[in-house]
């Protein structure tokens, strides 16, 4: 019986982050918990693989349920516009329950913060976004209310 062979770890390369700043936070109960949407108002993109902004009201963040799905366009420093759609799971480490009447929810405690992007990019500079396995860590800060994504290519 032949052996399956070396397991191979997973190396991370560091490619850029974002920061995306909000303004307002807009929830409300369903049935089967809290559903959030967060417009993004700007943001920057900085990194060795990526620098830009965050197109202005260009998304948001749609939260509920512990899971997250955010879509936003990106400007990359060189014009090409990019489209991104996070998926993930943002939930309280404590597992103690958000207080969502609270505006600075989040900024002082610690989170279990990991996303997946996926993009579109025009054919050009930027296709490596959309053939390469990246994964994500996000930070919420309330003051100012913004949160900054770090990501990193899986080689």
């Amino acid at each position: 019986m032949d052996s399956l062979g070396e397991i191979q770890p997973i190396k991370l390369e560091y490619i850029f982050q974002i920061r995306i700043d909000f303004q307002e936070r807009v929830s409300f109960e369903t049935p089967t918990g809290r559903r959030a949407y967060v417009p993004a108002v700007s943001g920057v993109i900085e990194g060795p693989r990526l620098q830009g902004r965050v197109v202005p009201h260009s998304g948001a963040d749609y939260a509920g349920h512990g899971r997250l799905n955010a879509h936003y366009m990106l400007q990359a420093s060189d014009g090409a516009m990019i489209y991104i759609n996070n998926t993930g799971y943002l939930y309280p480490v404590d597992g103690k329950p958000i207080d969502r009447n609270d505006p600075s929810w989040g900024g002082d405690r610690e989170f279990y913060f990991r996303c997946t992007p996926v993009f579109d990019t025009p054919k050009g500079p930027h296709e490596w976004l959309t053939r390469t396995v990246i994964v994500g860590t996000g930070k919420r800060y309330s003051k100012p209310d913004h949160t900054i994504f770090t990501y990193y290519a899986v080689l």
